[in-house]
């Protein structure tokens, strides 16, 4: 969409302001509201923000520990590139639309850091390779009957779930007390055009989980991102409060399950009907390499210090290094018994990770055991909680999993070295920063530092 075309749509949707929205590597979405001159002014580059927006932590410290090559020496500009085919009208406010972006310097170069930049530039390794892949997000949250505002002045505790207070999932009747906001929150993403496809009450008390449709991983991920946006937005809007925090309580956490497959021209990569199992070449080597990195990709999976909050045994969310065919309770659930649905279910991520550098992280993951044809272990064929000492668990703190990531060569080398070791450094940061500003690292259950920090922004 350029020039004439961008004006006429502009002129047919009764656009008069334009919101700009982008990912940060912390999980925040960042923009501004422009008249819809100043948008059309700013292209291509799109508009300029301050590059402290990418080197400050959720709590809005700066980053002055560590300076990376991407950042001027001063605190200088960096652009949101607006990606004009993301442009959407908002369906709850009138004459604003919203467009995506990728955040580029003063050249318009893509940042290294940029989430949205790095995921795109793993999907083009991936095609090196004659590969392209598809991946869906499932998301999971809790929504409470206060209002942000109400939820602060009570420090987040004590909250009352939208929903049955049993731990029971699937509970229709639960459902129904959380439907007018999740019926809000369709309307919002069949407005915006996002294809969802079911919803449902989970198991903690006002949790929820919704499935978006699989697409390219890049759309994938801008559709995550907007529907995380919209469900908070909803509740404020419907005085409400809705998190995504791994475990704001002390019932079940929040996940978020990624599913993917890849494709080679236009057949199922992943399936090779002569296989007894089904199971192609590509796909042992894909699951090889997403075992061999998963300790390192756990730290863009798990990204803060509340996310390890959700790692207890036999309470959804793996514990260890692990895969097998149609298994629930392991780290890499393997579907391979028919070529439509042939896939591979990664359900490490917690619900505060980053979408961009989290699919990034699991396609770089294969990408690494195609380019040095890695074999996976034996499968996991048991339950894959209450193992003894001995089995490969997953790091355990944010700290952990940084030192994983920065040892981790091949991810390095496909994610590239200025976003690792920005992440590392800020997940190092955000270690330091709980353990030194009031966070409790003796702790058993959710601390107050971590709700006041991640309750409302991740």
């Amino acid at each position: 969409m350029k020039g004439e075309q961008l004006r006429s749509w502009l002129d047919g949707q009764g656009i008069t302001t334009v919101r700009t929205e982008g990912l940060s590597p912390e999980g925040l979405v960042l923009g501004k509201h422009l008249s819809r001159t100043k948008f059309e002014r700013s292209l291509p580059l799109g508009p300029a923000i301050s590059d402290i927006a990418f080197a400050y932590d959720v709590g809005g410290t700066p980053h002055f520990g560590w300076w990376g090559d991407w950042r001027q020496e001063c605190l200088g500009d960096i652009h949101q590139r607006p990606d004009l085919s993301t442009l959407i009208v908002s369906p709850n406010r009138p004459g604003m639309a919203s467009c995506l972006v990728d955040f580029v310097d003063v050249d318009g170069e893509p940042l290294s850091v940029c989430p949205r930049s790095v995921l795109r530039r793993v999907t083009e390794r991936l095609r090196t390779h004659g590969l392209a892949a598809r991946a869906a997000f499932e998301i999971e949250g809790m929504v409470f009957a206060e209002s942000y505002a109400e939820a602060k002045a009570k420090g987040y505790r004590d909250l009352t779930p939208i929903g049955v207070p049993a731990p029971l999932g699937y509970l229709t009747h639960d459902a129904h007390r959380m439907a007018d906001f999740m019926d809000e929150v369709v309307r919002r993403l069949d407005g915006m055009g996002i294809p969802w496809e079911a919803w449902s009450a989970e198991a903690a008390p006002g949790q929820f989980e919704i499935n978006l449709e699989p697409a390219d991983p890049v759309v994938a991920a801008d559709w995550t991102v907007r529907t995380r946006q919209a469900m908070r937005e909803a509740a404020y809007d419907l005085g409400h409060s809705v998190t995504f925090m791994a475990r704001p309580t002390d019932g079940y956490g929040n996940g978020m399950h990624i599913h993917h497959s890849i494709t080679k021209g236009t057949r199922p990569a992943f399936y090779d009907a002569a296989a007894p199992d089904g199971r192609s070449k590509i796909m042992r080597h894909w699951i090889g390499g997403l075992m061999a990195t998963m300790p390192g990709a756990h730290s863009m999976l798990t990204p803060t210090v509340n996310s390890y909050r959700r790692m207890v045994g036999f309470a959804a969310a793996p514990l260890v290094v692990s895969w097998a065919e149609e298994n629930k309770s392991v780290a890499l659930r393997v579907i391979s018994r028919d070529p439509k649905v042939a896939r591979v279910e990664h359900r490490v991520g917690a619900a505060d990770l980053n979408p961009y550098l989290a699919l990034a992280a699991i396609l770089a993951g294969g990408v690494v055991g195609i380019e040095n044809e890695l074999e996976p272990p034996p499968e996991l064929r048991v339950v894959a909680w209450g193992l003894p000492a001995g089995y490969p668990y997953l790091p355990n703190t944010v700290n952990k999993s940084a030192d994983a990531l920065e040892e981790d060569k091949g991810l390095t080398d496909v994610l590239g070295y200025e976003m690792v070791n920005h992440w590392v450094q800020s997940r190092r940061w955000e270690w330091l920063m709980f353990n030194t500003t009031g966070g409790d690292a003796q702790a058993e259950s959710v601390t107050d530092w971590e709700l006041n920090r991640y309750f409302e922004v991740v």
